[in-house]
């Protein structure tokens, strides 16, 4: 008695339906990959430990800022060219600092 008044058992509610009409299936079996190379059975997957987000989110400003870092690095080149010397310049104490220290 529930299921006596639902549109299911109406057959008018089917008179468009065409079983034949629709998209024809086949019976071909689904098609299975066939590696082409031999891997070694010793890889061992692992996950990285960054999130994916951040990960991405790094590569991105990686590559906005790459064309700065080039640009840095080929101002310091021509700075290097003149001297002939390739090696970074050493570090030298600031002598405000020195004093201010020796003096307390």
């Amino acid at each position: 008695d529930f299921l006596k008044g639902l549109p299911s058992y109406n057959q008018t509610n089917f008179t468009r339906f065409h079983s034949d009409s629709g998209v024809k299936t086949t019976s071909r079996r689904p098609q299975v990959y066939l590696p082409t190379t031999d891997h070694p059975s010793e890889q061992v997957i692992t996950t990285e430990k960054t999130n994916i987000l951040l990960r991405y989110l790094h590569q991105q400003w990686d590559r906005k800022n790459a064309h700065k870092k080039r640009d840095t690095s080929r101002a310091n080149l021509d700075d290097d060219d003149d001297s002939g010397d390739l090696t970074p310049p050493k570090k030298v104490p600031r002598l405000g600092q020195m004093e201010e220290g020796n003096s307390t």
